[in-house]
């Protein structure tokens, strides 16, 4: 579930767009940090759509998370348990001044067995940490896991599994029961020693021996001797009910509705898959705007700053004008909501630029693009006409509709004309 979620909030990553009044410095920066993105993370084994991932999923796991800038100039991860102090007073990993603002961070490695050693931590100042974190109240610095309320559940549907697998293995047996003269003798000739059980651990001969059937239960009992069955609801008859509902009530803290987490829409329709899904889509945006203003902008300006040092880009005042474009959402029906968005922007409820970004691309590109297209297109449609004599609409050549009602081009011009 949390995977689930973490892919629904990262998505394809997020993209950066620079907005300074200068357009070489927007296409250098842009391109700067592609470079930078591609590899991020001191190992050297992460992609920065990778390091987006884990930061989400060890927020969704822990409330928290760190990420350290290096001399290098890449990042290092900072699992949550990793921010642990020397002491009792500053277990958490956190140096605080008098108003409880963060001033250093105390980092804890691993031991060669994996076991945190706060007595080697290194402390770093907050200028040199991104602490990303979700607390629960004002007053709280260290996040709190969305799904922490949901543990003492989670171990009870283990439980509940566990309990029906069992249930349906015991229904898989076939119990019998034997009733002979000497029937007890005849089961202990025919039975060995159960090698996990001793004679004080039971009461009768019978229930230390051990009688191998693949499928069977078996009672060995004299006339008049008898064993009888415990009517039980096995397996549970509202087994699936529950389980369902258990995962609704586990996904709510993730703000992820049963039919994202099962891929299950067999019982829901359009109106009632868009509800939900906005919903959803309300939590996911809470945590791309924390991953947003808490990982990508501080650190876009500290590479920025990098990079304007090292004379890779100018100093200009606005050097720091950009947004982020956050990772979009699927459509539920694409026809449908094709249609709402052009209802939107006849009515002026919405601009192109809007739609693009619910398609994760820039208007600009868009424009560009399309420009070109329709260039390339009207000039061939010309050449047509010109060599065929026949008028030929540009827009079957660009991947547009012909508008009824419009004229087509005429032949292209020669130059002497």
């Amino acid at each position: 579930m949390i995977d689930r979620a973490t892919a629904y909030i990262v998505g394809n990553g997020f993209s950066l767009q620079a907005r300074t009044k200068s357009k070489r410095f927007n296409a250098d920066a842009e391109k700067l940090w592609r470079n930078f993105w591609r590899r991020p993370e001191v190992k050297n084994i992460l992609s920065g759509r990778r390091v987006e991932r884990m930061i989400c999923r060890e927020i969704l796991t822990c409330g928290d998370t760190g990420v350290l800038k290096t001399d290098r100039g890449l990042i290092q991860l900072i699992e949550a348990e990793q921010i642990r102090g020397r002491t009792s007073k500053d277990r958490d990993g956190l140096l605080k001044n008098d108003v409880g603002q963060p001033i250093a961070f105390w980092i804890s490695p691993y031991s060669d067995s994996g076991w945190i050693t706060p007595i080697k931590s290194t402390r770093y100042d907050a200028a040199d940490f991104l602490f990303i974190t979700d607390p629960d109240r004002p007053s709280s610095t260290r996040g709190v896991p969305p799904c922490q309320s949901t543990f003492a559940m989670l171990h009870r549907i283990n439980d509940v599994c566990d309990s029906e697998a069992i249930a349906w293995q015991l229904l898989a047996r076939l119990a019998i029961s034997v009733v002979r003269e000497e029937g007890d003798a005849r089961g202990y000739m025919e039975s060995r020693a159960d090698p996990d059980k001793s004679a004080s651990q039971t009461e009768g001969d019978l229930a230390t021996r051990l009688t191998e059937l693949d499928y069977a239960l078996i009672f060995h009992g004299r006339p008049g001797e008898e064993i009888k069955g415990i009517e039980r609801n096995i397996p549970g008859k509202n087994f699936s009910e529950s389980l369902v509902m258990f995962m609704r009530l586990l996904g709510l803290p993730l703000g992820l509705p049963l039919e994202v987490i099962l891929l299950d829409w067999t019982k829901s329709n359009y109106s009632q898959s868009r509800a939900v899904l906005e919903q959803a889509y309300q939590a996911f945006l809470a945590w791309q705007l924390l991953i947003e203003d808490f990982l990508h902008r501080p650190l876009y300006e500290w590479k920025l700053n990098k990079w304007v040092r090292e004379g890779l880009l100018a100093d200009r005042d606005d050097r720091y004008a950009h947004e982020w474009i956050r990772p979009t959402f699927p459509w539920i029906d694409q026809l449908k909501e094709a249609k709402a968005y052009a209802a939107k922007l006849d009515r002026g409820f919405a601009t192109h630029a809007q739609v693009c970004k619910s398609l994760n691309v820039e208007r600009e590109d868009v424009i560009e693009i399309r420009d070109r297209e329709v260039r390339d297109a009207i000039k061939l449609a010309q050449s047509i006409t010109a060599d065929t004599g026949q008028p030929v609409p540009w827009q079957i050549f660009a991947g547009l509709e012909v508008p009824k009602g419009v004229p087509i081009n005429a032949p292209a011009k020669s130059e002497e004309e």
